[in-house]
């Protein structure tokens, strides 16, 4: 029993440690857009994951009431804020709404081929 305990131990602890080869590119990312986008949005959350030469970034706009703003105008500063190399091909951008009260909503979501 003690073995099956401190295997199943180790097996959790191991798989907590993988990380991703693109979680400082991510990471980079994340900020670059926290920066270069905070003029045109304010309170944003920025996830972005690379897989497979593939990027999604997912923005969370934080606040009580949905904001009114020009949202394929935001996809194309955020290409355009994009400094990432020619290694990604596809880039899938979702922008919701995170309100305080009520559901998470969706305000965009658009594929963009490179």
């Amino acid at each position: 029993m003690k073995k099956l305990l401190l295997l199943m131990t180790i097996v959790s602890a191991l798989s907590f440690a993988k990380d991703s080869p693109n979680d400082v590119l991510e990471d980079r990312i994340e900020d670059h857009l926290k920066v270069r986008m905070a003029s045109v949005i304010k309170k944003a959350d920025y996830d972005v994951t690379i897989v497979n030469n593939s990027m999604n970034i997912e923005v969370e706009i934080e606040g009580l009431t949905t904001p009114k703003l020009n949202f394929d105008q935001v996809a194309q500063d955020i290409l355009k804020n994009l400094g990432t190399d020619g290694s990604i091909d596809d880039i899938y951008i979702v922008i919701k709404h995170d309100s305080a009260v009520g559901e998470d909503k969706i305000l965009f979501s658009q594929y963009f081929k490179k």
